[in-house]
């Protein structure tokens, strides 16, 4: 299959660099280096480089939607976080732990993504058998206790962002409402980081949906002027993934995720 895994980037160059990983450096219109000319960038073409301080890697994911045409799957991975293809879960452990794998640029099990006729063996074989691969779940919670991840949200970021944006799920797409209710209020598995890999009839859907959403909730709420709570866009993002997942009753397969130490 052709397969291309976009790996966001807006400041160092990427350890996986071929033809399925390419680095894709976020927030180009506003930002005034290059980190490396070979890149892709996310202001060429069709784009929304400059919400990039709120849209997160989201910027990339839009790229990909509104440029790439060619491609028969489509991923995004992060320059310092890259699911663990290769991994094998020892037989101890307990799956939930099992959730990042904190490597070195020259780790061994990393650098098997370079190999690019394995690597897409792997994620063709798996995409026979699933809809989506993506990173194994956290669980929320909050002092050792588990919480919703609307209450997490809540906890961590403005409750005013979020009932907005559950407002709009509700008024664009009411067969959510349920599943609202399930996933966001009684339960606390978050799928995060948007980091997956599909086909393209899936990822042409979930963006179409996704940014309907999103584009609408910029519209009504105000930005804060908190650096970290400005990134509210990338936040609501991994919430909605999330429901998109689980709401749709795709089939998974899951892996941790390799986290690239400095």
């Amino acid at each position: 299959m052709k397969t291309k895994i976009l790996v966001a980037t807006h400041k160092l160059e990427s350890v996986i660099d071929n033809e399925i990983f390419r680095p894709i450096q976020v927030g180009s219109s506003i930002n005034n280096y290059t980190i490396n000319s070979s890149y892709l960038k996310d202001n060429t073409g069709e784009n929304i480089s400059e919400k990039n301080s709120t849209f997160n890697e989201l910027t990339a994911i839009y790229w990909a939607w509104k440029n790439l045409q060619d491609e028969e799957v489509y991923g995004l991975m992060h320059y310092r976080r890259f699911l663990a293809l290769f991994y094998k879960k020892p037989f101890y452990r307990n799956v939930k732990t099992d959730i990042m794998k904190r490597v070195k640029q020259g780790d061994q099990n990393l650098l098997k993504l370079n190999d690019t006729k394995a690597t897409n063996e792997k994620i063709s074989l798996l995409l026979e058998e699933y809809d989506v691969i993506t990173a194994n779940p956290i669980y929320c919670s909050l002092k050792s206790k588990p919480i919703s991840i609307a209450e997490d949200y809540k906890e961590y970021h403005l409750t005013e962002d979020w009932d907005t944006c559950m407002q709009i799920i509700k008024e664009y797409f009411p067969e959510y409402e349920k599943s609202i209710d399930t996933y966001f209020y009684k339960g606390n598995k978050l799928y995060y980081g948007n980091i997956f890999v599909a086909k393209k009839e899936w990822f042409n859907d979930f963006c179409s949906w996704l940014f309907t959403i999103l584009f609408e909730v910029e519209k009504r709420i105000s930005i804060s002027e908190d650096p970290y709570q400005r990134r509210v866009i990338g936040f609501l993002s991994e919430r909605l993934f999330t429901l998109y997942l689980l709401h749709n009753q795709f089939k998974l397969k899951s892996f941790p995720i390799f986290y690239i130490e400095e």
